[in-house]
């Protein structure tokens, strides 16, 4: 459950945009080194002039051409990556929402009343803190009265969510607690530390 919203950096997404980044910058470079006499840039006393020379050289590719290819190439890149950026958590999102709509569509444990959600809720404190529930110890903490909180314990009995334990004897008591699917719904619903 806690590794479910975790993603490995190795995505499908990822690696080709690195691809495109190699395969782009290979390119540039062999372009650069096929098309490019470098000779023409070193000297940068009259650069507006040699590069203008530069670009009406005849070669076997024109080399204005040459640079517009490169820029496309880097455009491309960019607006690939833009696009990747802006998409990614859009789909992670809808993703969330998703599984959030699925379940309450589909819910995994019966649906609770207010009532019964505060007992099961105070059932949980209970066992959280090893403490012995009780109905006046479940009265105090969800401030109701004993007649609905012993409806609702009723009916959360009957829904399998809590077990009654009735001791007999000189000190006896009878005690709540949750069972394996009432500590499922509490650790489902409520931040236990």
């Amino acid at each position: 459950m806690a590794a479910q919203g975790k993603h490995s950096p190795f995505t499908f997404k990822a690696m080709a945009c690195w691809a495109g980044i190699f395969l782009v910058a290979w390119a540039v470079i062999k372009l650069l080194d096929t098309h490019l006499d470098l000779r023409l840039l070193a000297d940068s006393t009259s650069w507006p002039q040699r590069f203008s020379d530069w670009l009406s050289l005849e070669t076997p590719m024109p080399n204005w051409s040459l640079l517009m290819i490169i820029a496309i190439l880097i455009s491309t890149l960019s607006v690939a990556i833009y696009y990747a950026r802006n998409t990614d958590g859009a789909y992670d999102e809808l993703h969330e929402i998703e599984r959030k709509v699925y379940k309450m569509n589909n819910p995994q444990f019966p649906r609770l009343t207010d009532n019964q959600t505060l007992l099961m809720e105070a059932l949980a404190y209970h066992a959280n803190f090893r403490k012995v529930a009780n109905l006046n110890s479940i009265c105090k903490l969800v401030s109701l009265s004993t007649a609905e909180v012993e409806a609702d314990l009723k009916q959360l009995q009957d829904k399998r969510l809590i077990k009654q334990k009735v001791t007999r004897g000189t000190f006896g008591a009878t005690t709540f607690e949750l069972t394996l699917a009432g500590k499922d719904y509490a650790l489902e619903r409520f931040q236990l530390t």
